[in-house]
């Protein structure tokens, strides 16, 4: 069994790799402990992910089976079961769960701090000193929520009282049900287990005949609904059947023509409206408040793509506002928007391709125009028609395919000899999507507009955003207007926070190129529960696509470095001299 700081240990290095020293310091251990873990998590993990000392690169995870990863996890951490016994018993105390669950009291006050801060966007884990813990929502959204753990593991808790054969006849009895097209079975079968785990606690009866086929169905597989219980399921039911069929392509097209109103660097095609409008679709249907296995961190892809899962913060907004449909998973809907805007990332880049062999220029020339859409090459079989291309075309990029060597002063040039394999093919792709970024970092992150905040214990992020915001407006690095949406943005909640520097940003209708001012703090602070240690205020032009890449090369670079060393950055020409490694 896995114990608290080894779970904690995983989930730190989900998010990013940690030097051992560094890990051992957060868990209050030595490294020599953390080095035992580390063994005891190995074994334990039994090949499906593996945690990977590599020295000065840091410990890192390795997840090689994403899916049986985090299932695994789940038997483990006992969230499930607690939040199950919240749900099932009403108030609780910590003792009592501490009981139910054979966990010392003071493991299981770290949980539900831990777990209030996972889940409180979604839903409340409430307490009253004296009388215990309990799901502070309503009676249907707790059934629901009961009813996504059932969904996960249906012998959750010993309290619901389902063996393996009652809920194989449930599920068989179900399968041929004609009602509620939209509601996939799997889920019609949680939420039947769910009402009934919960029949001695429900107190709203609603207005409902029950279905008959449905009744049964249940009865068929060995359950007994009474009609007030049976009315609380149908109602359910019929209302999640409902909301699903208000979901149409018009809709959805509708809220992201809203959407991209207020985000111009945008994109909207027919296949984000038909894969939104199926996400949507299903998350009305069978609403998802605890995921069947944790998604790890997203980091990374928002830092790649910030606008994408700005614009699913406001699109969610607007399903609520015009809809009255509540979606709690921002990041999964802010995918199909980065995935938008990566289908839209086609602008041809001129790479001229120098190489004396007819045959093998002809072949890298397709590989690459194939493995690169956007990119357009041009064959030059001497240095002298290589020097004539480069004055017309002004390529982004020279790949020196033969044996003749430059002169010095070309620049970005990239030396692959013979047939360029899949390695040779990233190469280029990588070197495309910096260079622009690589050629402009002083101009890009202009250190004159930096500077360090003396900020204390006390301030709050939505303090020190605003001082450090006007700062930049007094100095003209900004606008008024600009200062107020990154404040404004910063309010939703989703910070940016990329290896502990947070990046406080918006999206300009100035068409000046991307402005990012580093900005040191004397005080590191915690945001939306993550370290912060100092920030960056970007500001980008909605209508610029390359400035869209900055914030990929943002990631991928500090990313690449130890969280200690972005901690230890001193001022912005340090700031950049990292991002040029």
């Amino acid at each position: 069994m896995l114990n608290e700081r080894q779970l904690s240990l995983l989930v730190k290095l989900e998010h990013q790799s940690s030097s051992l020293a560094e890990l051992a310091q957060s868990a209050g251990v030595s490294a020599r402990t953390i080095s035992r873990d580390i063994d005891y998590l190995n074994f334990t993990l039994s090949g499906r992910a593996r945690v990977n000392n590599q020295g000065s690169a840091g410990v890192q995870l390795d997840i090689l089976d994403r899916k049986h990863y985090f299932q695994l996890l789940q038997r483990h951490d006992h969230d499930d079961q607690l939040l199950a016994l919240l749900l099932l018993n009403g108030f609780t105390t910590r003792l009592q769960l501490a009981d139910a669950l054979d966990l010392p009291e003071t493991l299981v006050a770290d949980k539900l701090v831990k777990l209030r801060q996972r889940y409180e966007k979604v839903f409340c884990i409430a307490g009253r000193p004296g009388v215990g813990y309990f799901i502070d929502e309503p009676e249907t959204r707790q059934i629901l929520i009961l009813a996504n753990l059932l969904k996960k593991d249906p012998f959750i808790s010993p309290l619901t009282g389902f063996n393996y054969a009652a809920v194989e006849r449930l599920t068989s009895s179900l399968a041929s049900l004609q009602g509620w097209p939209a509601i996939g079975r799997d889920y019609v079968v949680s939420m039947v287990l769910a009402v009934w785990a919960m029949r001695n606690v429900i107190r709203s009866v609603p207005l409902s005949e029950g279905d008959h086929d449905i009744a049964f169905c249940i009865e068929n597989a060995g359950f007994y609904f009474n009609q007030k219980i049976l009315s609380v399921l149908v109602s359910l039911l019929d209302e999640l059947q409902l909301q699903a069929t208000r979901i149409t392509p018009e809709v959805i097209q509708h809220l992201l023509t809203e959407t991209l109103s207020a985000h111009p660097g945008g994109e909207l095609d027919a296949q984000l409206v038909e894969d939104l409008t199926g996400h949507v679709t299903r998350c009305a249907a069978s609403p998802v408040w605890v995921a069947e296995s944790r998604q790890g961190s997203m980091n990374n892809l928002k830092a790649a793509w910030p606008v994408a899962f700005d614009m699913s913060i406001r699109f969610i907004t607007l399903l609520r506002e015009q809809l009255g449909l509540l979606i709690s998973d921002s990041d999964l809907i802010g995918l199909y928007f980065a995935c938008a805007l990566e289908r839209h990332q086609t602008e041809r880049q001129p790479v001229i391709l120098l190489a004396e062999q007819n045959a093998i220029a002809t072949v890298n020339k397709l590989a690459i125009e194939r493995d690169i859409p956007n990119s357009r090459v041009h064959i030059a079989r001497s240095v002298a028609e290589m020097i004539g291309l480069r004055e017309e075309l002004q390529p982004v990029c020279i790949i020196n395919n033969s044996h003749l060597e430059l002169d010095e002063s070309v620049s970005n040039v990239l030396n692959i000899r013979n047939i360029i394999t899949p390695g040779g093919i990233s190469q280029i792709k990588d070197f495309l999507d910096t260079v622009f970024i690589r050629q402009n970092l002083d101009r890009l992150f202009p250190i004159e507009g930096s500077f360090h905040e003396d900020n204390s214990p006390e301030d709050s992020w939505l303090e020190i955003c605003a001082r450090v915001s006007q700062r930049l407006v007094k100095h003209k690095h900004l606008t008024a207007d600009e200062a107020w949406r990154i404040c404004q943005r910063e309010q939703e909640g989703e910070n940016l926070i990329v290896n502990q520097l947070a990046i406080p940003h918006c999206w300009s209708e100035r068409e000046t190129s991307f402005r990012g001012f580093f900005i040191t703090l004397s005080h590191p602070l915690t945001v939306n529960h993550e370290p912060v240690s100092h920030l960056l205020i970007a500001c980008a032009s909605a209508s610029a696509r390359h400035e869209l890449k900055i914030f990929s090369y943002l990631a991928r670079t500090l990313y690449k470095h130890l969280p200690g060393e972005i901690t230890g950055l001193k001022n912005a020409g340090e700031f950049v001299r990292l991002l040029r490694e």
